[in-house]
């Protein structure tokens, strides 16, 4: 038996479906867009990490040092004993008998007698004259009326000692000079300095030579005795 098939016409498709087919195929497509674009924006895990080696390396002990030996001990020769010495029989010594000869007793000599010496005899020590009384001192009015009068005279000869240097005559300057010194008792010059300048230098320093060349009487017995100071003017011009 046979059967004829006989080709039959595709079935009407429902109007939209096309459209449908379409839009569901764009969401598809926007779907495995996304999915891929979200798969290649993921991270890749980190690797695991390697684990850690420990190295372990084995020390061998260090060998013990063998223990030497113990010293043999030194074995010493037992000494030999000495032989003992047999005493030799010393030989009997016989006196010789000698002659007996009586001598006659020797005098002793006869020893001078020394005197005895005699003590030095010391002269009487010179009787001692104590030294004189220091004079009394003098009055403090009376030392200082003579302190006076000699600075009077010392200033006098300083003065006349004093030589005016040639720049103060060609310049015609003058000016006075004080001039400190420290005179002993015999009038011999200790120290002398400048006191008080004149402003010019060519009159101090005149001044000052005139009281160091100066030669000082010693002082009165009036005067204390011990070295005083003194301050004199001195006054050059060209004038002078």
């Amino acid at each position: 038996m046979s059967a004829v098939l006989s080709p039959r016409s595709p079935a009407p498709q429902p109007k939209g479906y096309f459209g449908r087919a379409l839009i569901i195929g764009a969401v598809i497509e926007l779907a495995l867009v996304a999915g891929l674009i979200w798969v290649s924006n993921q991270k890749s895990p980190p690797p695991p990490p390697k684990p850690k080696r420990i190295a372990i390396h084995m020390v061998q002990p260090p060998k013990p040092k063998p223990v030497p030996p113990p010293p043999k001990p030194v074995v010493h020769p037992k000494p030999l004993p000495k032989p003992i010495p047999h005493p030799v029989p010393k030989p009997v010594p016989h006196p010789i008998p000698h002659p007996v000869v009586h001598h006659a007793p020797t005098p002793k000599p006869l020893v001078a007698k020394t005197p005895m010496p005699m003590a030095p005899v010391v002269p009487p020590a010179p009787p001692v004259t104590p030294p004189p009384p220091p004079p009394p001192a003098p009055s403090p009015a009376l030392a200082q009326a003579a302190i006076a009068r000699y600075a009077a005279l010392v200033r006098a000869q300083v003065q006349s000692d004093a030589h005016v240097p040639e720049a103060v005559r060609l310049m015609h300057l003058s000016g006075t000079a004080v001039i400190s010194f420290e005179l002993t008792p015999s009038g011999q010059l200790l120290w002398a300095r400048l006191a008080q300048s004149s402003g010019v230098g060519a009159i101090d320093r005149a001044a000052l030579q005139a009281v160091k060349s100066g030669a000082y009487p010693p002082f009165t017995k009036d005067m204390p005795k011990k070295a005083t100071v003194f301050d004199v003017e001195v006054h050059l011009s060209a004038n002078s």
